[in-house]
Formats: C-alpha cells, sequence, structure tokens
C-alpha cells in the first residue's frame, strides 16, 4: 500500500471522513519487546529457574512497543509504585508503519 493510497483512505468515495468510531474499541494486542536471542534447541531445553538470557542489548536500551506484532513506537523502562512499565519516547510515523507492513 502507497502512501497515497493511505492518504486516499482519509476521504470515502462520496467525500466524507470515514467513522473511525466504530473500530476504537476494537482490542489489539500491545507488548513491549526487551530484547530478542536466537537459541538453538538444546539451549533452550537447558533453562531453567535462575538462567540469565543474554539479549544483546544495553541495559539502558530503548524498548520496542508492538501492536499486534507490529512495532508503533519505542519507550524506556520505567518503575512507579514498584511496578514496570513503559514510557514512550518515539512513535513511529504513521507512514513509515504502512511502509513496514508491505
Amino acid at each position: 500500500m502507497s502512501e497515497d493510497s493511505v492518504e486516499d483512505m482519509d476521504v470515502s468515495a462520496e467525500g466524507a471522513r470515514p467513522n473511525l468510531e466504530v473500530i476504537m474499541h476494537v482490542p489489539l494486542e500491545i507488548s513491549v519487546e526487551l530484547g530478542r536471542v536466537n537459541m538453538p534447541l538444546h539451549a533452550v531445553t537447558r533453562l531453567g529457574r535462575g538462567t540469565v538470557v543474554d539479549l544483546k542489548k544495553e541495559a539502558n536500551a530503548e524498548v520496542d512497543l508492538l501492536a499486534n506484532g507490529q512495532v508503533f513506537a519505542r519507550g524506556e523502562v520505567v518503575t512507579a509504585d514498584g511496578k514496570l512499565g513503559v514510557r514512550i519516547v518515539d512513535v513511529i510515523p504513521a507512514g513509515e508503519r504502512v511502509k513496514s507492513l508491505g
């Protein structure tokens, strides 16, 4: 899908704006990816309680936020009242998100 076709979606055939409210309550799976690592099966079978998996990422590096498996933002891990959270520091522009789909 080109950026032009994304812009075309903003206006329907009759020239009226689409009613986005109808999809605003569609559930999305939001996840935070701290890092990734490729491991052979024999290494995975040896993982146990207390095992540390090296994600090859610095401790203060940004994390990716994903909606249904697609990165839409980057953030930093924070703690609040003893719980972990993510502060969003950058949102991927819509045009880039659309390009990554095709």
